[in-house]
């Protein structure tokens, strides 16, 4: 999981992709995901950290995670080999 060069994130959850000159507010649990993210940590190490953090079950964080990943595809924030790839 990678996110593209030029989308920038500030502290407060401001997303903006200089790309497309697209800007977006992150709540602070999409925040807390954009970061792991951003420093290239595993899906697993990212489920074991929020299971660990909130009051979430593996399978509820899995569903979250995948649709704010879509999300973050569909924007064009995440670098994008494979359109299928979760990784």
């Amino acid at each position: 999981m990678e996110i593209v060069k030029e989308v920038k994130i500030s502290e407060n959850g401001f997303v903006f992709n200089s790309k497309t000159g697209d800007s977006f507010n992150l709540n602070p649990t999409g925040l807390a995901l954009i970061k792991l993210i951003s420093e290239g940590k595993e899906l697993d190490e990212i489920k074991k950290e929020f299971v660990s953090a909130y009051e979430v079950d593996d399978l509820t964080f899995e569903k979250d995670f995948y649709e704010f990943f879509t999300l973050l595809k569909h924007h064009q924030i995440m670098v994008q080999s494979d359109p299928l790839e979760f990784k």
